[in-house]
């Protein structure tokens, strides 16, 4: 390799140790990803966005064995949640292939903000009555889309649907997305890889960052407790609104 090789593979193991942690303990931090990708490698976002999902693998299947090495055990029902979320992903993933920059932009923009909403409103308030089954299958299937679609903020999106069926404790969700991000992360890999939209070199040094900081950070979110972690979310999705208004701003005005 030359040296502005090693250098984008330096940044991006980096990037990805950052994004697994955060990623792990909140969510919104696939968009380190994509900056290494755009700016160590040059690659357009029709590339760059695709090829985060193979860190998002690394970051649910090492999440998964951080968190049972700490002692949490797996909830069962995550696995059919997963499956519920697979077939919004593969096609979110088409989506991803179609529409241009600034609807990924936008919709980003708008889940995150939602998210803000629902943790600063939420804090406090006893929990809702049951949701029906066919509306829980519907969130799920929400997750997969945005996770094929955008992948950046998958994680925000689990803990918004995911906090009332696991009575607002972070813990459990972030136990439970990790089982989502790892289902739904392959289905949207396999989808991208079919049509060779991945960029496999600077995907895998991502991920190994990525596998790191998600098997470290699960570890510190088991024995901080759901308020340090929902500090993280709350800190997380505020500067990656920040950053996605920044995009739009760019992309309307440039």
């Amino acid at each position: 390799m030359d040296h502005s090789t090693i250098l984008a593979a330096v940044v991006t193991v980096a990037a990805g140790v950052a994004m697994g942690a955060i990623n792990n303990v909140a969510g919104g931090a696939g968009v380190l990803g994509l900056l290494a990708f755009e700016y160590a490698w040059h690659l357009p976002l029709d590339v760059a966005n695709p090829s985060t999902r193979i860190a998002a693998i690394a970051i649910g299947g090492f999440a998964c064995l951080g968190f049972l090495r700490a002692g949490r055990r797996m909830p069962g029902r995550a696995w059919l949640q997963g499956l519920m979320a697979l077939p919004g992903a593969i096609l979110g993933s088409h989506l991803a292939l179609g529409l241009p920059p600034l609807w990924f932009r936008g919709y980003l923009a708008a889940v995150i903000a939602l998210l803000l909403w629902q943790q600063l409103r939420g804090r406090n308030e006893p929990a809702a009555r049951p949701r029906p089954a066919w509306l829980a299958a519907l969130g799920c299937f929400v997750i997969g889309l945005h996770m094929g679609y955008v992948q950046v903020g998958t994680g925000l999106v689990a803990t918004l649907v995911l906090a009332q069926a696991y009575d607002r404790d972070l813990l459990a969700v972030n136990a439970a997305k990790s089982i989502l991000v790892i289902v739904t992360s392959i289905g949207s890999a396999a989808s991208f890889a079919w049509v060779g939209a991945i960029d496999w070199a600077p995907a895998l040094w991502l991920a190994a960052g990525a596998a790191v900081g998600s098997y470290l950070a699960s570890h510190w979110s088991v024995a901080k407790g759901t308020a340090a972690v929902r500090r993280v979310v709350v800190v997380i999705a505020a500067l990656t609104l920040a950053e996605q208004l920044r995009q739009i701003a760019l992309l309307l005005w440039g």
